[in-house]
């Protein structure tokens, strides 16, 4: 298989951004479960838990610490 590539803002973005695929909207099983709203909240925490660890991992420099690398 091939990865596709696309055009897409956020891969271009000069801040930090993320691009999350929750499903394929083309299989009808991932479209179902998109269409619950329990599931999109089970999808939504998992996503903000991740965010939240990937931020507790790489901590924002300060503007401070941004002052003095430059």
């Amino acid at each position: 298989g091939s990865v596709e590539q696309a055009g897409f803002a956020v891969l271009k973005s000069p801040i930090p951004s993320i691009l999350v695929e929750t499903a394929f909207i083309s299989n009808p099983d991932e479209e179902t479960r998109l269409n619950d709203a329990a599931y999109q909240e089970k999808i939504a925490i998992a996503i903000l838990r991740g965010i939240k660890g990937y931020i507790a991992k790489n901590p924002p420099l300060s503007r401070s610490t941004l002052a003095s690398i430059r």
